[in-house]
């Protein structure tokens, strides 16, 4: 289930940066504990509680019971279905929350390549990087686009109960596409 935030409130939730990797981690693992998540992120568990209680208050994490083994342990997860905003709507928040991302983003592509070799070559040969100059109107850059995120979605779908392994790994995809005046 797709959700349309409209709220600035909402989205202030996720502009935040520890919120945006601790929801980035939680769609990579899956559930988890404060304290799990905590050590991944090596922040402060009180911190890492606080901004989970944070998304949750704004309908991005919920709390998962059933999987407690006691009334102290906590587990959390995404409420599941994808998220999107407007950027007219809302356009200082909506700003200051996709630089977040888009910081993220480039951080994760740098740590890769600083780490390349360190994987394995067929993982080496796998990783893609790839640029594009194309010229289209607004609605075909939009068709291309939904065509694009079909894709992705596909396969997002196909594999995402499977589990991560030696040979199966988190892979993490992203992509850009924007007018610009050369």
């Amino acid at each position: 289930m797709a959700r349309t935030i409209s709220d600035p409130e909402t989205l202030k939730g996720l502009a935040q940066p520890i919120r945006q990797k601790i929801y980035r981690l939680l769609a990579q693992i899956g559930p988890a504990t404060g304290g799990q998540l905590s050590e991944r992120l090596g922040t402060d568990p009180g911190q890492t509680s606080y901004h989970l209680r944070e998304l949750a208050k704004r309908g991005f994490v919920e709390d998962v019971p059933e999987l407690a083994r006691d009334r102290r342990e906590r587990w959390w997860r995404l409420v599941p279905g994808s998220i999107s905003w407007s950027q007219l709507e809302m356009p200082e928040v909506a700003s200051v929350a996709k630089a977040q991302m888009v910081i993220d983003e480039f951080e994760r592509v740098r740590r890769f390549e600083q780490t390349r070799a360190e994987w394995p070559a067929q993982w080496q040969q796998a990783a893609m990087s790839s640029d594009s100059f194309l010229r289209l109107t607004a609605a075909e850059l939009t068709e291309l686009n939904r065509e694009i995120q079909a894709l992705v979605e596909g396969w997002a779908a196909r594999t995402r109960d499977l589990p991560v392994d030696d040979e199966r790994r988190h892979v993490f995809l992203f992509l850009h596409s924007f007018p610009e005046r050369p």
